[in-house]
């Protein structure tokens, strides 16, 4: 009699544990079809991320897929797990969304749990409403052409150090990976002018900051599950308590910024660089928060931007983490169709001897503006590996689409990276004389 009663117990509760969760993550599968909208068919506890779980496709492809799938629909309902979502398909629907009814954007749905993932979560893409609008506007003026300009001897230096790597290889013969090498070079570049210091990963692929870098951002399967969680179940990665980046790595980070920065406050060294706009940016900061603390009329709920602990170094990672892969990638790219398109490359050598001559056989800011055929090969190849982008933002008051009377909430587009594809197949001529901006 014990017996059974454990057997029926032992089937009873996980059973009713599996129909709890399976009425739980389809009580919205009826969301589109009650309002009159065409929606993908999700599967239990999915939704439509089948093949983004099983990571046999990018987020942005996946959702290309769904629009080519549906090709004959204005827009179509897709679930993210359990949460309705709307894939819009007209320019003349996106256009009315993305202009006309912008005001009632403002937040990216990607989330981000500071407190799991605070390098990442304090970052300027994704901070939400006060704290993005005063963190970006006080950032904007850390990129102008001359702040650029400033910092233009730092990437010089690196370019020596390439240099001499590909001088090496060329007289011993040797074969190079050119991915490896462009992103030791971008990881000395951006260490440079935006951590204050000399990594140096071309002379040393083993070197520290390299190795550590690598683990933070090199993909692996607990990375893009991560990833995916932020984007469409961030509740959910916030009990489960996944981590993107380990501690080691962010412990690292850390330490080698705030000793950069306090060797910097204790010498008087200025680098002009990035990390020298942060520390200025960081004492303006409490300048502003010691005349409130002195005023009577400070406003009330005003948000004041402090650059303390990893509101600071957040923003230095993802300056690094958000140029580390993606100009290594185009400088490889650009570089492999150099090596294809000989002319290109012959014409191309010509301009920057030509430039590089009128500057007394240096590379510097002034020349590089002049180099328009560089910028054409560089941006055309940009262009002609198109890649597909998607991301979302949530809707803050109701939305009208039609032909739905209101539209909930829980809906959601994407007013900062909305990508349309072209229907059917986009012919492209180019010329060799490239477009030129």
């Amino acid at each position: 009699m014990v017996l059974f009663e454990w057997l029926t117990i032992s089937l009873t509760l996980p059973s009713a544990l599996f129909i709890g969760l399976y009425l739980y993550f389809t009580r919205n599968f009826n969301f589109w079809k009650n309002l009159g909208v065409p929606y993908a068919k999700p599967l239990p506890f999915l939704g439509n991320l089948k093949e983004c779980v099983s990571l046999k496709v990018t987020i942005g492809n996946h959702l290309k897929n769904l629009y080519d799938e549906h090709g004959d629909k204005p827009y179509v309902g897709i679930f993210s797990f359990d949460k309705p979502s709307l894939l819009v398909r007209v320019p003349e629907l996106v256009k009315n969304i993305l202009v006309k009814d912008a005001k009632i954007f403002q937040d990216r749905i990607l989330t981000v749990n500071v407190n799991l993932e605070p390098m990442f979560g304090r970052s300027l893409p994704m901070v939400k409403g006060q704290h993005w609008r005063q963190l970006r506007v006080n950032l904007t003026p850390v990129f102008t052409p001359s702040k650029m300009k400033n910092m233009f001897y730092l990437v010089d230096l690196c370019c020596k150090d390439l240099t001499d790597v590909l001088d090496r290889v060329a007289t011993e013969g040797s074969a190079l990976d050119v991915k490896e090498t462009m992103a030791r070079y971008t990881t000395d570049v951006i260490t440079s002018c935006a951590f204050g210091i000399q990594s140096n990963t071309l002379k040393d692929p083993d070197a520290e900051f390299r190795r550590h870098l690598r683990k933070a951002l090199d993909f692996s399967v607990k990375k893009g599950l991560v990833s995916l969680l932020w984007f469409f179940a961030p509740s959910f990665n916030s009990i489960l308590k996944i981590k993107f980046m380990n501690d080691t790595t962010a412990d690292y980070i850390r330490k080698t910024i705030w000793s950069t920065v306090e060797y910097r406050e204790k010498t008087g060294l200025v680098r002009k660089d990035f990390l020298d706009s942060m520390i200025e940016l960081r004492r303006r900061g409490k300048t502003h928060i010691k005349e409130d603390m002195k005023s009577a009329k400070k406003p009330k709920n005003e948000f004041k931007l402090q650059m303390e602990g990893d509101d600071f170094v957040a923003q230095a990672f993802i300056f690094l983490a958000g140029g580390f892969e993606t100009s290594g990638t185009t400088m490889s790219f650009a570089l492999y169709e150099l090596a294809m398109h000989p002319d290109i490359q012959h014409r191309l050598r010509e301009e920057i001897t030509r430039v590089m001559a009128k500057h007394q056989g240096e590379l510097t800011y002034e020349g590089m503006q002049e180099m328009s055929y560089l910028d054409m090969v560089v941006s055309g190849m940009r262009f002609g590996l198109m890649q597909t982008k998607a991301g979302l933002s949530h809707i803050l008051s109701h939305f009208e689409v039609l032909p739905c009377k209101d539209t909930p909430l829980e809906i959601v587009f994407d007013p900062k990276a909305f990508v349309l594809k072209m229907d059917g197949e986009m012919p492209l001529s180019f010329k060799r004389i490239h477009f030129k901006r």
